[in-house]
């Protein structure tokens, strides 16, 4: 994909941040519900689309600004170290998620317990399918 395309769809995307933040707040507000977390994280998702949208900006405003990012962003230590990061960020998280659903069910508080244990098996059956999909592409 064109560096250039690439930017413009992370622009994009920052843009649905904003428009999901927006709509967690104005959908908790509409509501009545006093529902701190989602409105709170809608405000956090509205903020990082924001900050998303300004480094768009500083990296697009000029061509030399471009070049560097592209390089840095295609450095293979960089790839290396980012491949490396997401996998242990994975892992960690995993174990995390795994402890905490046993420590949710010794309090007794097992309706938590399962919609953890639901999201680990989401994120494990996502894992799984990217797998199958990039080792068929490879």
């Amino acid at each position: 994909m064109d560096y250039k395309k690439k930017l413009k769809s992370r622009l994009y995307i920052a843009i649905t941040y904003i428009a999901l933040g927006i709509m967690m707040i104005a959908g908790t507000f509409a509501t009545k519900t006093d529902n701190d977390f989602i409105s709170a994280f809608g405000f956090a998702m509205a903020i990082m689309g924001i900050v998303r949208i300004r480094n768009y900006f500083i990296i697009t405003k000029n061509e030399e600004t471009i070049r560097k990012q592209e390089i840095a962003e295609t450095d293979e230590r960089n790839l290396s170290i980012q491949s490396k990061a997401k996998s242990a960020t994975f892992s960690i998280y995993t174990m995390l998620l795994g402890a905490t659903v046993i420590v949710l069910s010794f309090l007794g508080l097992h309706e938590a317990a399962k919609w953890i244990s639901y999201s680990v098996l989401l994120l494990l059956a996502i894992y799984w399918i990217c797998y199958l999909v990039y080792q068929k592409k490879s």
